[in-house]
């Protein structure tokens, strides 16, 4: 298997078909993509599957609260609520990743990072058996509405969504920044050059 072809080749998929996501091949992904990150440490995260009619309507329902609220979307409330709602229920299945969160900074940024590296190797696992993926982290997403949905508990932080289905057809590659632009050497003097 060549993981660099497969890196480059992945793509965020926006555009999904109706084809259902089942929910043991979420599973199987979500096991085999926590068994390839490499830690001694425990990681502490849970996720929820919304891959039902019934439970993607609570999601769309609880994504579209804030923006309900919204003075500015008051404009065109009806609009806007039915773009939302239709693009959430469409979208074949969402895996909502939260990870658990600790007093000590370093161990929940520590976590944190553990968990959003498990999401980066579902997405490319995923791509592998031909499942696309979308990890959305979306300010409407921290909504109290949300939070009480998925029964968030004051000791977790919500990683992302991941929007998942099958496609027809993948976007095209992007232009990706060279390394050396986001390159900066420290100098001797303790400023960057």
């Amino acid at each position: 298997m060549n993981f660099v072809k497969t890196i480059r080749e992945r793509r965020s998929i926006r555009k999904f078909n109706s084809i259902p996501v089942e929910q043991e091949l979420v599973i199987e992904l979500l096991n085999a993509a926590r068994q390839l990150y490499p830690s001694r440490e425990e990681v502490a995260f849970r996720s929820m599957y919304a891959g039902t009619a019934d439970s993607k309507e609570r999601l769309a329902v609880s994504m579209l609260e804030p923006l309900v609220k919204n003075r500015l979307v008051k404009w065109l409330p009806e609009k806007v609520r039915d773009f939302v709602r239709k693009r959430v229920t469409d979208i074949p299945g969402h895996l909502i990743i939260i990870a658990s969160t600790d007093a000590d900074r370093r161990k929940s940024d520590m976590n944190y990072a553990a968990v959003c590296g498990i999401m980066q190797n579902f997405q490319l696992l995923a791509w592998l058996r031909g499942l696309g993926t979308l990890w959305d982290t979306e300010p409407m997403m921290q909504s109290k509405e949300l939070f009480e949905l998925l029964k968030l508990q004051p000791n977790e932080r919500l990683v992302g969504i991941f929007h998942l289905g099958y496609f027809d057809k993948a976007p095209r590659s992007r232009a990706r920044t060279q390394a050396e632009k986001k390159w900066t050497i420290l100098s001797s003097g303790g400023g960057a050059i």
